[in-house]
């Protein structure tokens, strides 16, 4: 964009203040023309795993013969510094209609004590083995000089802006939330983005045309909800300007309408004034206020977000969760039918520390993988237990991603970095109760890489990491069809899907 654009641009948006924020910054970039549909209420939840889950001890082979094989794949047990999990402690995957875990072919992890039941009622499904790609490859085509591969592959920086942006063979600077809530700009009728963060997003919610907006966990005290503290936070004198003078706030505020005559200070204090007005707008919808200035939220049937005995204080991911679930139960006040969250967790990492100990026994039923993966279990059942309570899981859908899976031979310390991997899709649209996974497209809907699978079939590409047999690119797309985009917007949101034999999974219903 040129100087004379770029001040035409500037005039527009300052010409339509009583525009809301989300609409008036996309008309300043040019008309709105998104044919998607935003009729009903939908909201999808991405849950970010930082540093690469260990998907072959999240989802484990549970029949004898495949437990067998990935206990040796992975060194036997943890007092025999292995990596395998012990097979009694294994959580079976009961399928819908399924009364015995005798004939269970999958378990999860022993401190994923809780979605279980979200597989075993249809609201849960496992996509397996997705990861980036640049076209459908074999391990031929891997192993040949020259084919496309995603740049820098089993590196975490890498990997992290591949999943966010969807475009890893090129430099990006946008992510496909961002890019999904331009589409779906024209859903938000008041002043908040389609597009809100409450994890390190990067650059996962950054659009060509939106700005997303960002909010705080849920703060707790003493075993409640700390009334001193909303999730939408708006700058504050006391902590951003060393003012003595009278009326701080109020100065600092009316600091912003100062016109000034460099351009990037203008813009700079046009986007601190938007984010000071939609966090008001996001408090007077979403909060009561007393006269002590505590908060408390405007809704919440039956008292579910504020009840304690639903959420977990200790759990980061949960907290987080919590505040995604008050957004959406203000929906209606907050002016909005599609609302894009990013939410994360970090620390999966895991080498030497994926280990605890039990008493006095090197052990995986403790350390830090064990902490982790009992977050997740915890903060998506609780999540998901409150859009039933509030009457929208069939229009709340959670999705999980991560850097990579991980080797499934030990590098002497614990799992290294690998490439494809596991991930749950949770919510009442959901085809649950079934594994998603593809060596070719007659067998997406039920194929998982088994132990004995795994050499000599095309999918290690060295140290047991996963060759992907979905791209990330199919498996977040599917999402963003049943979002409500269509094929021209999907095409615009993933730009390299079309390279793919497999772009669209049997996992949502409309």
């Amino acid at each position: 964009m040129d100087r004379r654009q770029f001040l035409r641009n500037a005039a527009a948006v300052s010409a339509l203040p009583a525009l809301p924020f989300s609409i008036s910054v996309a008309d300043a970039a040019g008309g709105i023309t998104p044919n998607a549909n935003e009729t009903g209420y939908k909201a999808l939840v991405c849950v970010f795993l930082f540093g690469g889950n260990d998907s072959h001890n999240t989802i484990v082979p549970y029949q004898s013969a495949e437990y067998n094989k990935y206990n040796q794949l992975r060194g036997g047990l943890a007092s025999n510094n292995g990596l395998a999990l012990p097979q009694g402690n294994l959580n079976p995957l009961l399928a819908p209609g399924q009364a015995s875990s005798s004939t269970s072919a999958l378990a999860l992890h022993p401190a994923m004590t809780r979605i279980g039941s979200l597989y075993n009622t249809g609201k849960m499904a496992i996509v397996a083995n997705t990861g980036p790609l640049l076209d459908d490859t074999s391990l031929t085509q891997y192993n040949t000089a020259g084919h496309p591969l995603p740049p820098q592959l089993f590196s975490h920086s890498d990997m992290q802006m591949h999943w966010q942006t969807m475009i890893p063979d090129q430099p990006a600077d946008t992510g496909w939330g961002g890019r999904m809530a331009d589409v779906f700009r024209v859903a938000s009728s008041g002043r908040l983005p389609v597009g809100i963060g409450v994890g390190n997003g990067g650059i996962f919610m950054k659009g060509d045309i939106t700005v997303p907006y960002s909010i705080t966990p849920v703060r707790y005290e003493n075993g409640a909800i700390n009334p001193r503290n909303a999730i939408a936070r708006t700058p504050d004198a006391a902590i951003s300007w060393n003012w003595t003078g009278s009326l701080p706030q109020e100065v600092f505020e009316k600091n912003y309408l100062l016109m000034r005559p460099n351009l990037l200070e203008q813009q700079y204090a046009k986007t601190a004034r938007a984010s000071l007005e939609v966090g008001e707008f996001v408090r007077d919808a979403m909060y009561n206020v007393d006269a002590s200035g505590n908060y408390s939220f405007k809704f919440n049937p039956n008292g579910y977000l504020s009840n304690m005995a639903n959420w977990a204080p200790a759990n980061p991911l949960a907290a987080q969760l919590h505040a995604v679930a008050s957004m959406i139960a203000a929906r209606s006040a907050l002016g909005t039918t599609r609302q894009v969250f990013f939410v994360a967790l970090g620390g999966f990492d895991n080498h030497g520390d994926q280990f605890g100990d039990v008493s006095g026994v090197k052990s995986l039923l403790a350390g830090k993988h064990f902490t982790l993966l009992n977050y997740v279990d915890e903060a998506l059942k609780k999540f998901y237990d409150a859009t039933a309570a509030l009457g929208v899981a069939s229009q709340v859908t959670t999705m999980t991603m991560s850097d990579f899976g991980r080797t499934m031979n030990s590098n002497g310390q614990g799992s290294d970095h690998g490439w494809g991997g596991h991930y749950f899709v949770i919510g009442d649209s959901v085809k649950g109760g079934k594994v998603i996974g593809a060596q070719s497209s007659a067998a997406v809907g039920n194929y998982f890489p088994m132990p004995t699978q795994l050499a000599g079939n095309g999918l290690d590409v060295g140290e047991g990491r996963l060759l992907p047999t979905i791209s990330s690119d199919a498996y977040t797309a599917t999402l963003a069809r049943w979002f409500g985009a269509d094929n021209a917007e999907i095409a615009r949101i993933f730009p390299n899907l079309s390279r793919f034999n497999i772009q669209s999974l049997d996992l949502m219903t409309p």
